[in-house]
């Protein structure tokens, strides 16, 4: 039945995608919050004000996917959980399958995440560009089984095109993540900029980047606002 009103929530404009989401699934979602034609089977969801989930993702199987305020998801991502979780990562007895962003955090386009195990995004914290891979689940050789492990990426850092986070991994807060990179361990050093395969430290970085700074106030309102009001004029 989830499913069903999920599949009903991409066709419906956004004034009833809301009230699907909040009086029949019974998410959290702030009068602010926007929900995009994306395809979300999650057991819970938790929108804080300004947040938004753009259109054309698919995001299933999550136990709980929270959006602080401002933060957002933008499209063509895919977010997902091992679909026979509770069988294959029965040993795992701590994992949470849940992707939390923290307040104005961003996942942009067309990046592939598994949930498996918890993946964590500070406040101001970007997977950037197109198609980076977080993974949290890989093949234990040694003991021939599953295992999971959560990803964090620190607050204000920002993870560049095509990278892969392995299951573990975390990325500290205020550091940058080259293009291309392949993140195996979890990195220590704030303000320094990582890259290679595997990735390490290739220099320091300066505390006056802007990027680092970003105050507290919400792009993700004016945009999601343009859509919606563009989608509405769509719909009639």
């Amino acid at each position: 039945m989830r499913l069903a009103w999920a599949a009903l929530m991409v066709v419906v404009p956004a004034s009833l995608r809301r009230l699907i989401a909040t009086r029949i699934l019974g998410w959290d979602v702030h009068p602010s919050a926007y929900i995009g034609r994306s395809l979300i089977v999650v057991r819970h969801v938790t929108m804080g004000p300004d947040s938004g989930i753009g259109p054309f993702n698919v995001i299933r199987h999550l136990d709980e996917l929270i959006l602080e305020r401002g933060a957002s998801i933008a499209t063509r991502n895919r977010i997902e959980a091992h679909p026979l979780a509770a069988v294959v990562f029965a040993h795992m007895k701590n994992r949470r399958a849940t992707l939390a962003l923290g307040p104005f955090a961003k996942i942009t386009d067309a990046h592939e995440i598994d949930c498996s195990d918890a993946v964590t995004l500070g406040k101001h914290a970007t997977i950037a560009g197109f198609r980076t891979q977080v993974l949290t689940h890989s093949l234990d050789l040694v003991r021939d089984r599953q295992t999971t492990g959560p990803v964090e990426l620190g607050d204000r850092c920002a993870v560049m095109s095509g990278c892969i986070l392995l299951s573990g991994t975390r990325v500290p807060a205020r550091s940058i993540v080259s293009a291309g990179s392949v993140v195996t361990t979890k990195l220590t050093k704030e303000l320094t900029f990582y890259r290679g395969n595997p990735a390490v430290e290739i220099r320091t970085l300066p505390e006056t980047l802007k990027y680092f700074h970003r105050e507290d106030l919400s792009d993700t309102e004016r945009y999601y606002r343009a859509v919606e009001a563009a989608e509405a004029r769509r719909d009639g």
